[in-house]
């Protein structure tokens, strides 16, 4: 499928000239063909062109559609990452897809920056009623969005924080910057004296300090998104890298970083320091590898292991394999949707799954 598709089918469902909604049924035309789109993990980059042009177009009020492991969230097409999660499955396929190879039960995972809970939902039903999720957002409108989502999957093992993760106890000023009014996940600490398109505050914890005050015996797992707030979160978590070597999840955005005087360099410099090594996340699993050049990256995602990275979990996957991976919770929960899913996950763990070999290095 393509743009020339797309542009047919809008064509023939009679839609009016650019900014005008359609009419609902070509919305739900529109919205089935780039899904099916989606679906195909084929020209994802025009797949998001033509989403960004259309989507926003495609509804009139927030959609509900499923994560890869059936959990339902709910998605305004208006926002950035709303649109991204609901014609792509989820937001960041190529991460979604190698963390749930990475998590297993029992492990307790920290989720910074949790949004929506797209990263908590996923993580929730891998770590399963032994492990543990421990969520942090500070934005309030996205902290109720996060809670509503636990709520409706019933997810008994995610422990909510409306804080953000900082390398003290504070109280922070947030904003949202008014060039991306329209993108939920670009909260940010607010730079002094910044006018914000909209304002809030929000209490701000030290991992290492929550740690104690929950009495957590161990952290398996640790995403951070935080605008460029990471290296202030790894301050706060010192003790708890260095007991427990964690995996990592870490945004690195110079841009951002840039705002509390870091780089992406120093960043990585500093986990380097502490044992880690980096794995660069590219478009796919296959285009994905090791972090040589930090001095080069803009904005990316990046895996920390502690100790060599674990290059079984990266080979032997064909390119659309995590695209066509994060769209497979949208075919329902019957007993037929279970069987494609269990025949779909035998497919890619066949000749051995990168997964299990993980986590038998993880465990050792």
């Amino acid at each position: 499928m393509s743009v020339d598709v797309i542009a047919a089918a809008q064509q023939a469902a009679g839609l009016g000239p650019p900014g005008k909604p359609p009419a609902l049924p070509a919305r739900l035309l529109m919205r089935q063909l780039l899904r099916a789109w989606a679906a195909s993990g084929r020209k994802a980059e025009r797949l998001s062109r033509a989403v960004e042009r259309w989507g926003p177009r495609l509804a009139g009020s927030a959609l509900r559609t499923r994560l890869p492991n059936g959990c339902l969230i709910s998605c305004g097409l208006g926002d950035l990452v709303g649109r991204q999660i609901y014609f792509h499955g989820v937001s960041e396929p190529t991460e979604c897809f190698l963390l749930s190879r990475l998590l297993r039960p029992a492990m307790t995972v920290i989720d910074g920056g949790a949004h929506w809970g797209e990263y908590t939902l996923l993580a929730a039903t891998a770590v399963g009623a032994g492990g543990s999720v421990h969520s942090f957002e500070p934005a309030p409108a996205n902290f109720t969005l996060l809670e509503r989502h636990v709520a409706i999957n019933r997810l008994s093992n995610v422990r909510l924080n409306r804080a953000a993760l900082w390398h003290e106890a504070s109280t922070l000023a947030l904003e949202l910057p008014p060039e991306v009014p329209d993108n939920s996940g670009a909260w940010e600490i607010a730079a002094p004296a910044a006018e914000a398109a909209l304002a809030a505050t929000a209490p701000a914890v030290a991992l290492d300090r929550y740690v104690e005050e929950k009495g957590l015996q161990r952290i398996d797992f640790v995403k951070l998104d935080l605008q460029g707030a990471e290296p202030q979160a790894l301050a706060g978590a010192r003790g708890a890298l260095s007991r427990w070597r964690p995996l990592l999840l870490v945004e690195l955005s110079r841009p951002h970083l840039a705002r509390f005087g870091a780089t992406p360099e120093r960043l990585v410099a500093q986990l380097e320091s502490a044992g880690y090594q980096g794995w660069l996340v590219g478009p796919s699993p296959r285009a994905s590898g090791p972090l040589t050049d930090p001095g080069s990256v803009q904005f990316a995602n990046a895996f920390f292991f502690p100790g060599a990275p674990p290059r079984l979990l990266f080979e032997g996957l064909k390119r659309r394999t995590a695209r066509r991976w994060a769209c497979r919770g949208w075919y329902g929960r019957g007993w037929l949707s279970a069987l494609a899913r269990r025949a779909w996950a035998a497919k890619l763990d066949r000749g051995g799954s990168p997964g299990s070999s993980i986590r038998r290095q993880h465990k050792r």
